[in-house]
């Protein structure tokens, strides 16, 4: 990929709110790698969301974390660059039916600052190397939000759904959502009135496909439902992706009512001005 031109001109935020190291299993680049290129990029506020994905089905990837190490390294870090840049300690959880008392543990266990609930599989399928090739895509579309919604019923340790239509990015077509309107209106109704919040994640520019995670739709339909709490986040695994399209995506949640985007602290948001 020619990287020649990403995020040229100067971020309009100091944020980030979703990115990866190497404690991540699909993330080549190291803590320091990471955060120097923060730094490099004039980001003054960084959540560090690194993955943790039980019952992940491609052992390959278990996209499990040493969380002793993961938690030490950050503490460090955060005194390390204190006086540059914050540092905040998230993760970024799979939800998967099934392994919600294995998220619940993890996330319990340390006082993160974060927690991004992201859906990488639809069921017991991972969607990264599904074969879409025959797949009836409308009815894909219909049981993978039926599914999101049966585990967000039951599934509450989350402050932020990440890449909410994360199906687009793989299934091969953007395809018409008027048929699971309801569904979706279910869950982001679920999600306001259990005060979650929704993520711009602009990782789909860098696959070259330049669709908004999510879809304008479901952002629009969040705001005009209530929904107040967003967050910007890159998906950024190698430091050249940071905030990558941030004034496209401050000017895209302007244009659908937004005033604010949220960081969050100790699992509490705070609203700042777009």
């Amino acid at each position: 990929m020619d990287t020649t031109n990403i995020n040229s001109g100067t971020c309009v935020l100091t944020t980030d709110f979703h990115t990866h190291t190497g404690f991540s299993d699909d993330c080549d680049s190291t803590v320091d790698e990471m955060l120097d290129g923060a730094v490099s990029k004039g980001i003054k506020t960084l959540a560090v969301t690194d993955h943790y994905d039980p019952g992940y089905p491609d052992p390959e990837f278990p996209f499990t974390i040493d969380f002793r190490k993961y938690q030490q390294t950050l503490s460090y870090a955060k005194e390390k660059y204190r006086d540059i840049m914050e540092i905040l300690i998230g993760l970024e959880v799979g939800i998967m039916e099934g392994q919600f008392d294995a998220a619940d543990k993890v996330i319990n266990d340390y006082p993160y600052d974060v927690i991004i609930g992201s859906f990488h599989c639809h069921r017991d399928k991972d969607l990264y190397t599904y074969d879409f090739t025959d797949v009836d895509g409308p009815a894909m579309v219909e049981d993978f939000y039926t599914y999101m919604y049966g585990c967000l019923k039951q599934f509450n340790n989350y402050d932020i759904v990440g890449h909410f239509s994360i199906l687009d990015r793989y299934i091969g077509k953007l395809y018409d959502y008027n048929p699971v309107a309801d569904i979706i209106d279910e869950i982001l109704r679920l999600m306001i009135s259990n005060g979650k919040g929704i993520e711009i994640n602009t990782s789909s520019f860098k696959y070259g496909t330049g669709t908004w995670l999510p879809r304008e739709s479901i952002l629009r339909r969040y705001r005009e439902l209530g929904g107040e709490i967003l967050t910007l986040g890159s998906d950024a695994h190698n430091p050249v992706h940071y905030q990558l399209n941030f004034n496209d995506a401050v000017e895209f949640a302007k244009s659908l009512g937004f005033r604010y985007h949220c960081i969050f602290r100790q699992r509490k948001p705070e609203f700042l001005n777009l």
